[in-house]
């Protein structure tokens, strides 16, 4: 994973697509379209980034002023998605695909990375003449197909099951009819339910029911239904089990096979993740059956064809490992994993923490960075704190990055940063 071109990337940040949501929706896709800026963390002087939206100029100025850039080194083309559309199509529908083959012309060896491999962004570079990072050949058709199919819930289970890899007890189901049968079956029988949507990502559509809630069972659905209404019939029905933790192994299809790249341990408030710890701050044998999973995982992956990163989510409960999901294509830390080791010396051991949390209206982006190099925690000599994102007029959310010595480390710099940024 650690990076080496000679080469510049169009980074493009298709962040809404067609493999996390199958139709865009506000509540998802706004929040992911306000971190795209993130890109910049991704760039060396040349590339080219595409975003969908334009990024907060104090974050850009302080990206670029953490990174060494210059202003200019980075092209950056933005292409509004006030209309939630696919990147590539917003790009046809604003007459800015010129442009971008403009930009493309003067960067010999330009290669294209997308967030994910959804197939208007294919067919996008493959007018471009663009070819996509990692993939020498082109990208195999059985690669997008995997990845379209595994980033479905019930993908995702019918391989888990074919490979013996121990997920949740659960159950699809295409209608209403299924749906409401399964959920009554799991609430008379004293069980929790958890309805996922079958093509979703980051908590989007999900519905925690519990056996008190029975007899309010169809006006529970009707309500979540309607909801979702713009999304095509199917969800996964799961036993709601108590969770203990909720760990992550992000792993890399390399081109010689997979590769564990780290395991954490991830925030989700209300089933949706916000942030990771990394590594745990407690080592078990469930880390170790998570990546071992997570290669038997990889070789079906890297056999169809695909290169690249994606993860293995799960939970613990009771003492079991259960696999809950993957991510097949960029994650919300693999920009992280690429910024801690381009930060931090090759020989340094650190672990990091990723959060994102409601905090301060009253400090500007630029004062809170002036606040974190007052107090001697703004990242420096390897350790410290780095703002990831600006998207407080969104959410009100601090989106960061600590990087320290040891976990004791990370936690004295978080409360110190709690403090300056008064978070939530």
């Amino acid at each position: 994973m650690a990076e080496t071109r000679s080469y510049p990337l169009c980074l493009f940040a298709n962040l809404v697509n067609e493999l996390m949501v199958r139709v865009p929706d506000e509540r998802h896709a706004r929040a992911l379209i306000a971190v795209s800026p993130r890109k910049i963390w991704l760039t060396r002087p040349g590339d080219v980034v595409v975003l969908p939206v334009e990024p907060p100029r104090q974050f850009w100025e302080y990206a670029h002023e953490t990174l060494g850039l210059q202003p200019g080194d980075v092209e950056l083309l933005v292409a509004d998605s006030t209309p939630l559309r696919p990147l590539a199509h917003r790009l046809r529908d604003l007459d800015l695909v010129e442009s971008l083959r403009g930009l493309l012309a003067t960067r010999p060896g330009v290669r294209g990375l997308p967030f994910a491999l959804d197939r208007p962004t294919l067919e996008l570079f493959a007018e471009l003449g663009l070819d996509v990072d990692g993939y020498a050949d082109g990208v195999p058709d059985a690669a997008v197909e995997t990845a379209y199919r595994l980033n479905t819930k019930s993908g995702f289970h019918d391989l888990a099951e074919r490979l013996h890899i121990p997920t949740v007890p659960g159950v699809f189901c295409a209608d209403r009819t299924e749906l409401r049968a399964a959920l009554d079956r799991l609430l008379g029988a004293g069980k929790g339910a958890v309805v996922k949507l079958d093509r979703s990502s980051n908590g989007f559509g999900l519905l925690f029911v519990h056996p008190h809630q029975r007899p309010e069972l169809d006006d529970l659905l009707d309500a979540q239904l309607r909801s979702l209404a713009g999304q095509p019939e199917g969800w996964l029905v799961e036993e709601l089990l108590q969770v203990d933790e909720v760990l992550t192994v992000e792993m890399w299809s390399a081109q010689d096979g997979p590769v564990v790249v780290h395991t954490g341990q991830m925030n989700t408030p209300n089933g949706s993740f916000s942030g990771q710890l990394t590594p745990p701050s407690r080592w078990t044998g469930h880390l170790d059956e998570l990546s071992a999973h997570g290669l038997t995982w990889g070789a079906r992956l890297h056999a169809a064809g695909y290169r690249g990163p994606f993860d293995l989510d799960a939970i613990t409960s009771a003492g079991r490992l259960f696999v809950t999901e993957t991510n097949v294509r960029r994650t919300g830390t693999t920009y992280l994993e690429f910024l801690v080791r381009r930060l931090v010396p090759d020989d340094q051991q650190v672990v990091w923490l990723a959060d994102s949390r409601v905090g301060s209206r009253e400090l500007s982006f630029a004062q809170a960075v002036k606040a974190l190099q007052s107090a001697g925690i703004a990242f420096t000599d390897g350790t410290g704190v780095v703002l990831t994102a600006d998207t407080r007029a969104l959410d009100r959310k601090w989106r960061f990055l600590i990087v320290g010595a040891d976990h004791d480390h990370v936690g004295r710099i978080e409360k110190q940063l709690n403090n300056i940024l008064e978070l939530s």
